[in-house]
């Protein structure tokens, strides 16, 4: 239990402090999940992919991306060939969005991961967290969740 109460301690008070530096640059943490993702998935990606991607629910995903589209952020639009599939890719303010808060969300995870994790075993660390997380699938195979080339 002591593992299971570190995590949820550590995660809830990382991603409060990154989903406020975020929103100090006009992004929130789940606005930068969807950035990241549409942006690395290198052509239109589906709805469906998203969901599947995103480290935020379905529902949460399809708010935040109705929002994201009228902030001028993403395009969305639903396959000529399969009206049932909904298209979405960034704008050139998207990207120039994304960049900007990748920036941030970087120096914040180096600060407040990487930084408190000198002097330890960061690749056990690592390897451990792994072995709790699902297998990833082939589409963001190579990538970790936080966008980082692994």
């Amino acid at each position: 239990m002591e593992v299971w109460a570190g995590l949820l301690a550590a995660h809830r008070h990382l991603t409060q402090i990154l989903d406020d530096e975020l929103r100090a640059v006009g992004v929130t943490l789940d606005e930068y999940d969807v950035l990241l993702n549409v942006r690395t998935a290198g052509q239109p990606l589906r709805m469906a992919q998203l969901a599947e991607r995103a480290l935020i629910s379905r529902p949460t995903a399809s708010r935040v991306v109705d929002r994201m589209v009228g902030k001028g952020w993403v395009r969305r639009w639903s396959d000529d060939h399969d009206r049932r599939v909904v298209l979405l890719e960034l704008t050139a303010e998207g990207r120039r969005t994304q960049a900007r808060a990748a920036r941030v969300h970087l120096d914040g995870i180096a600060r407040l991961v990487e930084g408190p994790l000198a002097g330890h075993d960061a690749a056990a660390v690592a390897a451990a967290l792994r072995a709790l997380s699902p297998p990833p699938s082939e589409e963001v195979a190579g990538r970790g969740r936080a966008g980082i080339e692994l």
